[in-house]
Order: structure tokens, then sequence, then C-alpha cells
């Protein structure tokens, strides 16, 4: 977002290219995008395009970054192009930072409890068992099945930690499957809990960057072929190769969205209407930031909806496990007396 954004600012101020990109390589700080950058100003430099020197590293710049330099280049609106580039890839990381802060309080709130948890009923609880043991009184029934569950989990330390490994592995090794992809993400989509947020998170972000290519010059098929590439949903790749065709045969994109069962029926409509009065750019930038933000409204209420929850049920496991620790400390106090 820098990069573009510097490049954008001295082009308008009258720099030339390649000395823009000269001086943004020598100012960049991360390796990676230096070493590109100083790649695309020598090819610039040798007299190669712009967009052709970026699509040598398009796998790290991107397919659609790529496409609208072509198609700024193409009608030398370059500089808008540039503009237009950074205000996307702004309102994405603005999106993803807003996602990581809402959900990072309930995951560390859990992650606490449960370590407290594990602490109390592995490292405190063991301690009573001899205790109880030279008063020869049994514990309490509550504190007895904590104790066990301790000293089952100590004696299987190794055979518990070995599974948790297996299991990960599993989880892992089936994450790129097809099969395990699509089920998750037909679930992500589709959840009674969690599809308004995911559909309008999903629908937003397409939109925003299809209508931000077909701004820059990019044509729509190119556009859709693009957006296909760059998102990770099963269904959305199913979805865009329905649009490629019903584009390739001149029926439009409008049908394709309406008939789908997890875009949001007010988009899809939004684009059938674009569609007839030749706006579709435009409208799709709209109706997806409109998207985005109404998914990032779905998260929020989720979340405010998991905190009471997950406070709930922490509260409860602790107060089960310092009952059973408290139970001993009054009934050895009560024998003592």
């Amino acid at each position: 977002m820098m990069t573009t954004s510097q490049l954008a600012i001295m082009l308008q101020s009258g720099v030339d290219l390649a000395e823009a990109l000269q001086n943004v390589s020598e100012q960049c700080r991360h390796s990676q995008l230096k070493t590109i950058l100083c790649e695309v100003f020598d090819q610039v430099s040798a007299g190669v395009s712009f967009s052709v020197a970026l699509a040598c590293h398009s796998d790290a710049i991107g397919g659609p970054i790529v496409a609208g330099v072509a198609a700024g280049e193409a009608s030398g609106t370059l500089t808008e192009v540039l503009k237009r580039i950074t205000e996307s890839l702004r309102n994405e990381i603005r999106l993803n930072g807003t996602l990581k802060s809402i959900l990072a309080y309930p995951l560390m709130l859990a992650l606490v409890a449960t370590g407290v948890v594990l602490a109390l009923v592995l490292l405190v609880l063991p301690q009573f068992s001899q205790v109880f043991e030279d008063l020869g009184q049994p514990a309490p029934p509550l504190t007895q099945i904590l104790l066990d569950s301790a000293t089952w989990i100590q004696a299987h330390m190794l055979v518990i930690g070995i599974g948790l490994v297996v299991i990960g592995g599993f989880v892992f090794s089936n994450i790129r499957n097809d099969r395990f992809r699509r089920r998750f993400d037909r679930i992500a989509l589709t959840a009674p809990v969690l599809a308004k947020a995911s559909q309008a998170l999903q629908i937003g972000r397409a939109y925003q960057l299809l209508g931000a290519m077909l701004q820059t010059g990019v044509p729509l098929l190119d556009g859709l072929q693009l957006c296909r590439k760059s998102t990770k949903n099963t269904l959305y790749h199913d979805l865009f190769d329905r649009l490629i065709d019903d584009v390739t045969n001149g029926r439009g994109v409008g049908k394709a969205l309406t008939a789908s069962n997890f875009v949001p029926t007010g988009a899809a409509q939004m684009v059938e209407t674009a569609e007839r009065s030749g706006r579709l750019g435009d409208v799709l930038q709209t109706v997806g930031q409109f998207y985005e933000d109404e998914g990032e409204r779905h998260v929020r209420q989720l979340v405010k909806l998991m905190e009471p929850i997950v406070i709930v049920i922490m509260g409860v496991v602790v107060a089960g496990v310092v009952l059973a620790v408290m139970l001993p400390l009054l009934d050895v106090s009560t024998m003592s007396h």
C-alpha cells in the first residue's frame, strides 16, 4: 500500500516512472519487495512496460494489481489506477485489522482461563490427595473426580501429546484437500450463525475488487478470472466459473448471482440493475463497501454474543475447580476442630 501510494504521488507530481521506482525501491525496508522493485526498475529502465515487468512477479504482487496497471497504461490513467489500488489495499488492511482486534479478546480470555484451569487441576489439586490419605478420609466427590482426571492425564501425558500431534497433522494435511475445503467453505457460508457475516464479507470483497478493476479499464471477463484466482473459497470458485461462462456466452452476471444461495439477494439485484444502466463498476464498488461494512457489523455482533457465553462457561468451570479446592480445605478444617 505504501509503495503504490508513493508511486501515485510521485507520478502525479511529474516524476518519471523509472525515477519513481528507483526512489521507492531505495526507501523500501521489506527485503523481498525491495528485490522485486529493483528488478522492475531495471526492466522499466531497459524499455519494458511497467505492467510486463510486474507480471514477472504476479505471484507476489497479485494478478488484480498487474491487470489494473496494464489497463492504466493502456488508457493513460496509471496515476488514477495506482490511487484506486492504494485505496483498495487500505480497505483490505483495515478490514483485516478490525477482524483481528474483534476476535483477540474472546480468544485470549479462553486461552487464559484454560491455562488457569489446567494449572489448578494438574498442580494444585494433586497436593490434596496425600492430605486425605494421611487423614484416612475420602475426598469430596467433585474433588475425587478431578483428582482421578488429573492422575489419568499425568499418567498418559505422552499418549495425549502424540494424539494431539496426530490430530493436528491430520487436520493440517486435510486443509488442502478439496473435499475438506469445500465442506468447510459451505459451512462457513450457510451455517445459521455464521452465514450473514461470512456472506457479506465474501461478497463485499469480491464486488469491491471486481468494481475497482472495471473502473481502471480491465475488461469484465478478465476481471472475473482474476477475482476467481484471488478468492480462496471453493464455492466462490464455482460461482465465478458460472459467471465467466455466462459472460463468455453474452448472458451477463446478474442471473448467476441471483441463482446462488450464498449471495445476498440485495447484492444480486443491484448488479442486475447496474448491468441495465451500464454503471456496473461504480455500483459494484458502492455495494461492495456496504456489504463489507455489514459483514464487520455482523462479526461484532457475533463476538459480543460470544464474550458472555465464553465468560459464563469459563466461570462455571473455574467455579467448579475452585469448589473442588475449597471443599477439601473446609473438610480438613472441620476435622482439625
